[in-house]
């Protein structure tokens, strides 16, 4: 009888709210609870109102847990125009909520609005990033890692972009605005031959100061790609780029790159597309 009781107070404590959330399981926690009105729909929830009705997938949604405040959920949510009118582009947002682990209701939210837009480039997968960024005295960012990639065969395209947020008086606000940590592109015939060109760039907090935000220092790597047809055969061949390494300074509300310094390319080329492709706002 005991027994049965325990199991019976483990099944119940497993559809609480709160430990829904501290098992990142919020599709019939946190989810309910930011969108009350929404509607169940053939692939998730449709979101009523706005511009356009837009479609939630609970598979998409991701969340995690901050080590940081314990007693708070981080999650990303995208809504995607449920029915666009032009094939193969959709309008979409991405919400960021942060929710209280003993009740699941959310304490915080901010729609990015176009982040998840998809045209002739997509929309891809998202991820949290909770690692320390201590960018000022007892205030800590979390990241959201967003991915993109191209439709285009002969002129491939692939990015994935850090967004930093800091959460200070019951506020999200955005302070990194999704620098290109990772990206791929380049230019073929549709037949092997062609060139590319693969960035990777590291971030790193800067000393610490009295006041004010930290310095984030970015290190950064080029690889550059050849690819011909040798004896019927497609070759690839790789040389590295010339390393870099710059600063972002925390500037009216957001970090940009420090006045004269630019990340250089191969050939002395200024790399001016530091930050993703993504328009915050500037969609519908």
């Amino acid at each position: 009888m005991k027994l049965q009781l325990a199991l019976g107070a483990a099944a119940l404590a497993l559809m609480l709210p709160g430990q829904a959330l501290a098992d990142c399981d919020i599709t019939d926690a946190l989810l309910k609870q930011a969108y009350p009105g929404a509607q169940q729909g053939d692939n998730g929830l449709l979101v009523k109102g706005g511009g356009y009705d837009r479609a939630i997938n609970p598979d998409d949604v991701v969340c995690k847990a901050w080590p940081y405040r314990p007693e708070l959920m981080l999650a990303a949510v995208p809504l995607i125009e449920a029915k666009p009118p032009v094939e193969g582009e959709n309008k979409g947002d991405v919400e960021i909520i942060i929710a209280d682990v003993a009740t699941g209701n959310p304490v915080a939210r901010r729609l990015e609005k176009g982040m998840a837009f998809s045209d002739a480039i997509q929309f891809g997968s998202m991820s949290l990033d909770t690692a320390r960024y201590d960018v000022g005295d007892g205030l800590r960012a979390f990241g959201l890692r967003t991915s993109q990639s191209g439709s285009s065969r002969v002129n491939p395209y692939d990015e994935q972009a850090l967004w930093m947020y800091t959460f200070d008086k019951g506020r999200i606000e955005r302070v990194l605005d999704g620098l290109i940590v990772e990206r791929s592109n380049g230019e073929n015939n549709g037949d092997c031959e062609g060139e590319s060109t693969s960035v990777t760039r590291t971030v790193k907090l800067g000393p610490k100061v009295e006041l004010g935000y930290r310095d984030l220092t970015v290190e950064q790597a080029i690889t550059h790609g050849t690819s011909k047809k040798v004896g019927g055969e497609c070759r690839f061949d790789k040389r590295p780029g010339k390393p870099a390494k710059f600063e972002l300074i925390y500037d009216n509300g957001h970090y940009r790159p420090a006045a004269g310094v630019k990340p250089h390319g191969e050939k002395g080329d200024i790399e001016t597309d530091l930050f993703s492709t993504i328009e915050i706002g500037a969609k519908p």
